[in-house]
């Protein structure tokens, strides 16, 4: 395993068309001693990325020392209208479509964390 790299700036961002692959973007970094990584993203991981970066940052300007885990305020579960599939829906994000064997599944896992999460004893705050 390659040892951290502690990035202090961005050096230069590059957009590569990819003929096999999805388009990435290749990001460098450098560190406090003038060395230089780069880091190549899909767009997929992009967004991803931008997600808990975008968490992260909200949460160090709030002086926060929470896991980066979201916690929904609402969530909603449907069925779709022409479609044979079950759908779940967190807060105003993009419903996910689940065969009904998966949200079975889901289902049964879900009771089975809840259970095991419950069982726990109450974790005391220092």
């Amino acid at each position: 395993m390659q040892n951290s790299f502690a990035a202090t700036g961005i050096l230069r961002t590059s957009r590569t068309d990819g003929a096999t692959l999805d388009d990435t973007l290749d990001v460098e970094f450098c560190d406090a001693l003038g060395r230089v990584s780069v880091v190549r993203v899909t767009s997929d991981m992009a967004a991803t990325l931008a997600r808990t970066l975008g968490d992260f940052a909200s949460q160090a300007t709030r002086g926060s020392d929470q896991a980066l885990t979201k916690i929904p305020a609402s969530f909603g579960v449907g069925t779709g209208r022409f479609d044979d599939v079950v759908l779940v829906r967190f807060e105003d994000d993009t419903p996910y479509a689940l065969g009904p064997a998966e949200a079975t599944a889901l289902g049964e896992a879900l009771i089975d964390q809840a259970e095991l999460v419950g069982a726990r004893p109450v974790r005391v705050r220092q």
